[in-house]
């Protein structure tokens, strides 16, 4: 029997979950912007309390890993390092268009082949994305990518894609392809982690707490905006 606690900081929700196995036994969310660090150990403690566990019962802690928001990753991040080192317990990390990819199968009535398209708001026309197969194997890596009306139309031989999260609301603006589905309101959440989180955990996926650093993706820089 395996329990782990899973943290998602990656977007304007921080949400906590705690599994047993795959159940998921309890999860807890705050949507209050830019308060992860003033809420994150409040929600780890109340999903404890929830599922009737200490914190020294758990057997590994996930996190988001990114892409995602800067400042909610480092802090979702430097916290879960914090409670491994400190607990000696191992971290996994779970990308966050996987995540994304997760919830959005739990929306998708489809039988035959697809593909399946996470794309997270980077601003201005970007988006964070990679592409996966309905059997979630890999078919395009992470990338950031400017978006055009003609990306993915050479994709797929015909086969249904379909997008989402908060990124693919602009590429569906600029593309008809009949084949290209859009699917709202898919966030990234700790409570779509758990299988994923699983799987690292029996396969002893761990991450090197000294170095271990969210990915980004694109490196992060300061604007100076007086010059």
């Amino acid at each position: 029997m395996s329990r782990i606690l899973c943290v998602d900081t990656s977007s304007f929700i921080c949400s906590v979950s705690v599994f047993e196995n795959l159940s998921l036994i309890s999860y807890n969310f705050t949507e209050v912007e830019k308060s992860h660090s003033k809420f994150i150990i409040q929600l780890i403690d109340q999903s404890l309390k929830d599922a009737n566990i200490k914190i020294n019962e758990v057997d590994a802690f996930a996190v988001s890993m990114g892409p995602g928001s800067y400042t909610g990753l480092r802090i979702g991040v430097s916290t879960i390092k914090g409670l491994c080192y400190s607990l000696e317990k191992p971290l996994i990390s779970i990308n966050t268009l996987e995540i994304l990819s997760k919830s959005a199968l739990n929306h998708i009535n489809n039988y035959n082949d697809f593909f399946i398209c996470p794309m997270i708001d980077a601003r201005r026309m970007e988006v964070f994305t990679k592409m996966l197969d309905n059997d979630f194997n890999e078919v395009e890596k992470d990338k950031a990518l400017i978006l055009d009306d003609k990306f993915f139309n050479d994709i797929g031989g015909g086969k249904s894609i379909y997008f989402f999260g908060d990124g693919s609301n602009k590429f569906q603006k600029i593309t008809n392809n009949k084949n290209f589905h859009f699917i709202d309101n898919i966030i990234s959440s700790s409570k779509h982690m758990g299988e994923l989180a699983n799987i690292k955990y029996e396969n002893n996926q761990f991450e090197n707490l000294i170095t271990f650093e969210p990915f980004y993706i694109k490196d992060f820089f300061m604007v100076n905006k007086n010059k």
